[in-house]
C-alpha cells in the first residue's frame, strides 16, 4: 500500500471516530443528566471560527454544530483537528517540480504573464507543465504564476522607495484564478529602497493562502543614492532570515502548509555572506539562478548557484525573449543538481 493510499485510510479511519464520537455525546447530552463537563470538554473550534465568535461577542456554539462545521469544511485540518497534531504535512517539493509562468500583468516586458490575458496564460501554462510532466516519470509536475508584485523602477515614485505595486483587486483576481485551477501563485518582491522585512509585510495577508508563496529579488534592493535598475543590489544573510523567520511564524499562527521562499541570484555579490543563511523547518528555500544568456553559460552558472549549501533547492529561470538558445525541457531536466522549480519569463 502507497502512501497516499494509507494516509486516506488513516482520515476514513479518524472520520469514522469523529462521527462516533458525535452519535456518544449527543446521546449523553439527551441523558438530561444537568451534568455540563461533558460538554465543557469538547474539542475547541478552530482558530478562525474562534476568533469569529470572539469578535462579534457570540456564545460558543452547539458540538452538533462544531461537528457539522468541521465535516463541511474544505480544510482536512479543520476537518479533523485531532489528526493534525499527528499528520505533519509532507514537504511541498518532496516528489514535485514547479513549472512557472514569470511577470506583471501590466507589462509584456517584464514576462509571459503579462503577454496576454490571464486565462489564455493559465492554460499556456498548464499545457507546458503537462510536457514535464509527461517525461518526468514518477514526479508530479506543479503549475505557478509568479506574480512580480513589488516592481522596482529606475525613477522615483511618490513612497520614495522606487517601488509600485500591483493593485489589489488584480492581486485577488489571480489569487482566485489559481485556487480555482489548482495552481500555486508567488509573489515577488524587487524591494528598491525599502527593506525585505517591510516589503514582506505588505504580502502578508495574501500569504495566509495555502497555495501563495513568496520571492525576493537583491538585483534590486538598493540604498540611495543608488537606483535599482542602474546599480546591481543585494540582501544579507540576516535580511533573508528575518523572512524566513516572519514566514515560519505566519505557517504556526495559521497552522498553513510549508511556505517555499525563491531567492533570485546569479552573482556573488547579490548575497555576499549566503552562508550565514539558517534553515527553518516549515520554510524551503530555493535558490533560483536567474540571468538571460547562451545555454551553456546558464549551466555553469546553475550548477554554482543553485548548489550552494544554503538552498534546500534548486531552481533556474528561462527566458523565452532574451535565451538566444532556449533550453528544451530535456536539458532542463538533465541539470544537476536536479531543478525543483523552472520559472519562465
Amino acid at each position: 500500500m502507497n502512501a497516499d493510499r494509507r494516509f486516506l485510510l488513516l482520515l476514513v479511519c479518524v472520520l469514522t471516530a469523529v462521527l462516533a464520537l458525535g452519535t456518544v455525546t449527543d446521546r449523553g447530552a439527551e441523558g438530561g443528566s444537568g451534568d455540563t463537563r461533558d460538554r465543557e470538554s469538547a474539542p475547541e473550534p478552530p482558530p478562525a471560527a474562534a476568533r469569529a465568535s470572539a469578535a462579534t461577542g457570540g456564545s460558543e456554539p452547539a458540538y452538533g454544530t462544531l461537528l457539522l462545521r468541521r465535516l463541511l469544511s474544505t480544510s482536512l485540518r479543520d476537518r479533523f483537528p485531532e489528526l493534525a497534531a499527528a499528520v505533519a504535512y509532507r514537504p511541498l517539493l518532496e516528489n514535485s517540480q514547479i513549472v512557472s509562468y514569470y511577470g506583471n500583468p501590466y507589462t509584456a516586458d517584464m514576462g509571459i504573464l503579462g503577454a496576454t490575458d490571464l486565462e489564455t496564460v493559465a492554460g499556456l501554462l498548464e499545457e507546458h507543465a503537462a510536457r514535464y510532466d509527461r517525461l518526468n516519470g514518477a514526479r508530479t509536475v506543479i503549475p505557478a504564476l509568479h506574480l512580480v508584485y513589488a516592481v522596482a523602477q529606475h525613477h522615483p515614485t511618490d513612497n520614495g522607495l522606487y517601488l509600485q505595486y500591483v493593485d489589489d483587486t488584480d492581486v485577488r483576481r489571480l489569487l482566485a484564478l489559481t485556487a480555482e485551477r489548482g495552481l500555486l501563485l508567488f509573489l515577488d518582491l524587487q524591494i528598491g529602497l525599502s527593506t525585505a522585512e517591510a516589503e514582506l509585510k505588505k504580502v502578508l495577508p495574501y500569504l495566509r493562502y495555502p497555495h501563495v508563496h513568496l520571492a525576493i529579488d537583491p538585483e534590486f534592493a538598493v540604498a540611495s543614492p543608488e537606483v535599482p535598475g542602474l546599480d546591481l543590489g543585494s540582501l544579507r544573510a540576516a535580511d533573508i532570515n528575518r523572512v524566513q523567520a516572519a514566514l515560519q511564524e505566519l505557517v504556526e499562527r495559521e497552522r498553513l502548509p510549508p511556505k517555499l521562499l525563491i531567492v533570485h541570484q546569479f552573482t556573488d555579490s547579490m548575497l555576499p555572506d549566503g552562508e550565514a543563511i539558517q534553515r527553518y523547518p516549515d520554510v524551503e528555500l530555493i535558490i533560483d539562478m536567474d540571468g538571460f544568456g547562451p545555454a551553456d553559460i546558464k549551466r555553469v552558472k546553475y550548477q554554482r548557484y543553485a548548489s550552494r549549501p544554503y538552498a534546500s533547492h534548486a531552481a533556474i529561470k528561462l527566458f523565452f525573449q532574451h535565451d538566444p538558445d532556449l533550453m528544451s525541457e530535456e536539458d532542463v531536466l538533465s541539470l544537476e543538481p536536479w531543478p525543483a522549480v523552472i520559472i519562465y519569463q
